[in-house]
Parts: structure tokens; sequence; C-alpha cells
């Protein structure tokens, strides 16, 4: 009886674990290639290259989208009218300045990286 039990926990336990260890579509290290192809002027050339850059330009838009109503230590404010580029090519920038952080989420360190670039007044 208590075989069951335990092999149950231990199966959920090493399966929380290995699900744990798989790559975060979140992090900064996922979409840090992406934001590099976006940043890039000419534009990418390889499909794969396209869809990186777009997984990146989607996740910029929204934390410039959602930067003015951040609390005050990390909202930001870009300029009407900044091309994708300019703010993929400024976060790129700043979160290359800390690769220990690659695992982090994309969305705070991005938000930091814009306020980094564009705080608010």
């Amino acid at each position: 009886m208590l075989k069951t039990p335990l092999a149950f926990v231990m199966f959920v336990l090493a399966f929380g674990w290995a699900n744990a260890q798989a790559e975060d579509r979140r992090s900064v290290e996922k979409l840090l290639q992406g934001c590099k192809y976006e940043a890039l002027r000419p534009a990418p050339v390889q499909d794969s290259e396209w869809s990186e850059a777009f997984q990146c330009r989607d996740a910029l838009e929204a934390a410039v989208k959602v930067g003015p109503i951040q609390p005050k230590s990390m909202a930001s404010c870009v300029p009407e009218g900044t091309s994708p580029h300019v703010v993929a090519k400024a976060v790129v920038e700043f979160l290359e300045q800390n690769p220990e952080r690659y695992r982090e989420r994309f969305d705070i360190r991005s938000a930091t990286a814009l306020h980094s670039a564009w705080p608010c007044p």
C-alpha cells in the first residue's frame, strides 16, 4: 500500500523538476535572439529570424504599452513614434550587460531596460 502513494509522489516531484528545467518561453534567454534580429537594420532575411523577431516585437510592444502605468521605479515613457527597431536596440544593449540574468522573465527585464532608456518624468 505504501509503495503506490510513494511512487505517485516521486513521479509528481520528478515531473515538476523536469518541467521547471524546461526552457521558459518568457525568459530573456528565449527572446533575446529575436530582439537582436528586431534591432537589425537591414532586417533579417530568413523565415526563422523573422519569426523570432516578431515574438520579440510583440513582447516589446506590450512592454511599451504598459510602461507608463508601471510602478514609478519601473515606469517608462517611450516617445510616440519611436520605431520598434530603436526600442529593441535599447533593450538588447541593456540586457547584454547582465548575461547572468538571462533566465529571468523577459517582461520584467525589458520593463527595467525601457525605464533605463526612457524614464517617465
